[in-house]
């Protein structure tokens, strides 16, 4: 995978006030080195895009936001630079088509398509509002039954691997540092990917198993950062499941939900006492807006986490 990029790199492509020759002449640039694929659009329209990239080992995902209606070629010349990658393109807004191997899919909001860089395609869209999740060729192949019948074909909405595996990547945060998180995000990916193109049957039993498990997890953990106050009853109706699995679901990853909603809300509380913000709330209003009903119980189970009391953390901040 050429112009592999560490976690968290970003680069910011708003130009909407730039003369378009220049920057369309930088959109070029960057599709051409770090995409390897020609961008062509008409130079008359307003050159506005948004670009964050993120790379992980065998994992790059990047998010595009732009106005603009643009092609992407991968020519016949172009094969010979030896990329030989997949990339799952969902649309999170306008249409994208897509012709490769002589076939002619459309993806609309919330669709995805699939190029395969080994073979020629083309690629068109209606304002650029999509996340590309790219990976090594030789990273799907044994788990898909035949990777290259895919190429440029449509994944529907209604896909569930797909629908996960867009909120899996929403929740993940800009950066990750630690190497073993590194390679379960990019092992969960995998899985996805490949139950949303079409896994073999072997492979899609210990994906599903594996990540479907993973990323509903990371979707329920990103709802509860939202909202603390949630029951798991609430999220096992949004979630379309029992309260019961919710809870297997903590349970497998060495916690309880009932655990997992209290360490958001010491957190919560904590960065409240160590903000100058609230240096005026008293420890009982920062421990009601926490979600704590019992004062006491949230004393003692703050000093439990911590170490120190409420006062005592608002104290050495200075708040």
């Amino acid at each position: 995978m050429s112009g592999e990029v560490r976690a968290g790199v970003s680069f910011d492509l708003a130009t909407s006030n730039v003369v378009a020759p220049l920057g369309l002449a930088k959109l070029r640039e960057i599709f051409d080195s770090r995409v390897q694929l020609r961008l062509d659009a008409d130079p008359d329209q307003r050159i506005d895009a948004q670009m964050t990239v993120h790379g992980l080992p065998g994992l790059r995902y990047a998010k595009m936001t732009s106005s603009m209606n643009v092609s992407l070629e991968r020519s016949p010349q172009m094969l010979v630079d030896g990329e030989d990658d997949v990339c799952l393109i969902l649309s999170r807004g306008g249409p994208i088509s897509i012709e490769q191997r002589h076939r002619q899919s459309q993806a609309s909001d919330g669709e995805a398509v699939l190029l395969v860089y080994r073979e020629a395609a083309t690629l068109r869209f209606s304002a650029m509002n999509y996340v590309a999740i790219r990976v090594p060729h030789d990273a799907l192949a044994p788990v898909t039954k035949d990777l290259a019948a895919y190429a440029g074909r449509h994944i529907q909405r209604d896909t569930q691997a797909l629908g996960l595996l867009d909120a899996y990547l929403r929740a993940l945060p800009d950066l990750i540092t630690d190497p073993t998180l590194k390679g379960l995000v990019t092992t969960h990916v995998y899985d996805l990917m490949a139950l949303a193109i079409g896994a073999s049957r072997e492979a899609s039993e210990i994906a599903a198993q594996r990540s479907l498990k993973a990323a509903r997890l990371q979707t329920i953990k990103a709802a509860l950062a939202k909202d603390r106050d949630l029951t798991v009853h609430q999220i096992a109706m949004g979630q379309g499941v029992t309260p019961r699995y919710v809870q297997k679901l903590f349970d497998e990853a060495g916690t309880t939900f009932t655990e997992y909603v209290l360490s958001l809300r010491l957190d919560a509380a904590h960065a409240m006492l160590a903000s100058p913000r609230f240096a005026h709330w008293s420890i009982t209003a920062v421990s009601n807006e926490a979600g704590f009903g019992d004062l006491s119980y949230f004393n003692r189970r703050f000093k439990a986490r911590y170490g120190l009391t409420p006062s005592d953390v608002r104290a050495r901040s200075g708040a």
